[in-house]
């Protein structure tokens, strides 16, 4: 008896929620300063739940990140925090996986 599955060929997704092509790397360089715009603007990869992910937060850093230096009293313990939050999301999208920033990542959502 056959494996009727092995002769019906690729599945193809039209919304793919885990990285496909270049996302892991766009969701990589999201965290990296304003290197988000790469994978807000790359196409197909925009279009991606992934990526989308992945970028919200390197939007919501970077924002954080400018108003960190604008208060000097916080600014040394905001920015260590910050830090932090860009290479827990740098190893999430390195092992391809979603990530969410604690406390505030659910609440603002940039990238729709």
């Amino acid at each position: 008896m056959e494996n009727e599955s092995l002769n019906q060929g690729p599945v193809i997704d039209n919304n793919p929620t885990g990285p496909v092509g270049n996302d892991k790397l766009y969701s990589i360089l999201a965290y990296i300063g304003i290197l988000w715009l790469i994978g807000l603007l790359a196409a197909p990869e925009k279009d991606h739940a992934f990526t989308k992910n992945h970028v919200n937060n390197g939007i919501v850093l970077c924002i954080a990140g400018i108003v960190v230096n604008i208060i000097p009293v916080l600014g040394q313990l905001c920015a260590l925090v910050i830090f932090v939050f860009a290479i827990m999301g740098i190893v999430a999208a390195a092992q391809d996986k979603e990530f969410s920033i604690p406390v505030i990542g659910d609440k603002i959502k940039i990238v729709k």
